[in-house]
C-alpha cells in the first residue's frame, strides 16, 4: 500500500487512485487520462470518485465535459506529483545502473597494459557511458594486488599470478605471443619469423630481470646455447623500442607496445619458439561485481582478442 503525508488525517491511499488523479491533473481530461493509463474513461471516473470518497472531500467541479480542480486538488497534486517524480527518478537511476551508464570504476594496472590497451578500452567504455567516473592507477603487479587486497579498486590487471593471495580473486586473460622488434635495415628483418638460433651474436635489448618475457627469452637462449650481447637493459618495452630505433640492438617485447609504437625505423616479426605474454584481471574477494565492472571486462577481453591473430 502507498502512503503519503497529506494535509488530511492519516489514511492509506490506493496507488491506482493516485495515479489516475495525477494523470487527470496533468491532462485536464478524464478521456486523455484514460488513454495514458490504457483503461476506459469510466474506470478513471470510478477511481477519482473512490479517491474522493477515501479523502472525504470533493476534488473536482464538473461543468459539462470540463473538470475544474479545487484548491484541495491543487494541494494534493503537489504532493502526489512530487512523489511520482521521485519514483520516476529512482527508475531512471535503476535503469542506468542496470545498463552501467552511471557509477564509478576504479582500475589499477601494470604498466604494460596501462600505456596503450587499457587507455583504448577506457576510451571505448567511457564514450558509451559518459556518467561513469573512471580512474586508472598505474603500478607494478604487486602494487595492484595490494590495492585489491585493501579493497581500494574495483578491478586490477597484472601479470599471470602463480601464487595465492588472500582477499583477491584471480581470473586469467587471453595469452598473446610476444614479437621481435628489429631495426628496419637489420638482416633478420627480411625474414618472416625470427628464431632463437638467429640471435647468435646479436645485441639484445633486455627488459628488467623480473619481467616474465625476459625470463622466458633468457631460458630459450640458454636452452639453445645461443651466445648474445646485452648492451642495454630497461624496464619499459616502450623504451626498448626507442633503443631499437637507435640501432642499439633488437628486443623481444609484448604485442601491445608493438601495436602502438609506430616508427619507420622499426619492424616487428613473430618469434619462435613462442614467448607468451600472460596476464590476469583481479578483483577484491567477497565483493559483489557491479555491472560497470562486468561491462568493462567484456571490453578488455574483446580488445585482447584482436592481438596475436
Amino acid at each position: 500500500m502507498l502512503c503519503l503525508t497529506l494535509p488530511f488525517p492519516s489514511m492509506e491511499l490506493q496507488p491506482r487512485q493516485l495515479d489516475a488523479f495525477r494523470k487527470v491533473m496533468l491532462t485536464g481530461s478524464m478521456t486523455m487520462a484514460a488513454e495514458r493509463l490504457q483503461v476506459s474513461q469510466p474506470a478513471v471516473s470510478r477511481l477519482i470518485k473512490d479517491l474522493e470518497a477515501s479523502l472525504g472531500i470533493r476534488l473536482f467541479k464538473r461543468e459539462g465535459n470540463r473538470l475544474i480542480p479545487g484548491a484541495e486538488a491543487q494541494r494534493l497534486f503537489r504532493e502526489v506529483d512530487l512523489f511520482y517524480r521521485g519514483i520516476e527518478q529512482i527508475e531512471r537511476v535503476a535503469l542506468d545502473l542496470r545498463t552501467a551508464r552511471i557509477g564509478t570504476l576504479r582500475i589499477a594496472s601494470m604498466t604494460t597494459l596501462s600505456l596503450n590497451l587499457l587507455c583504448d578500452c577506457v576510451n571505448q567504455f567511457s564514450a558509451a557511458r559518459p556518467d561513469v567516473s573512471v580512474s586508472l592507477d598505474v603500478r607494478n603487479s604487486l602494487g595492484v594486488i595490494e590495492l585489491a587486497m585493501a579493497n581500494q579498486i574495483d578491478v586490477g590487471f597484472v601479470h599471470q599470478i602463480n601464487a595465492d593471495h588472500p582477499g583477491v580473486e584471480v581470473h586469467r586473460l587471453r595469452s598473446t605471443p610476444a614479437v621481435c622488434a628489429l631495426p628496419r635495415d637489420h638482416r633478420l628483418a627480411r625474414q618472416d619469423e625470427v628464431k632463437v638460433a638467429d640471435l647468435e651474436g646479436e645485441a639484445i635489448i633486455s627488459l628488467g630481470p623480473n619481467n616474465p618475457l625476459r625470463i622466458q627469452l633468457d631460458a630459450a637462449l640458454q636452452a639453445a646455447g645461443v651466445p648474445y650481447r646485452r648492451p642495454v637493459e630497461t624496464t619499459l618495452a616502450y623504451s626498448a623500442c626507442n633503443f631499437v630505433c637507435g640501432g642499439l640492438g633488437l628486443a623481444v617485447i609484448d604485442p601491445f607496445t608493438a601495436a602502438h609504437f609506430s616508427d619507420p625505423r622499426i619492424v616487428y616479426r613473430p618469434f619462435a619458439p613462442a614467448i607468451v605474454f600472460e596476464c590476469s584481471f583481479i578483483l577484491p574477494a567477497h565483493q559483489p561485481r557491479s555491472k560497470v565492472v562486468e561491462d568493462f571486462i567484456v571490453v578488455v577481453r574483446k580488445s585482447l582478442s584482436s592481438y596475436g591473430r
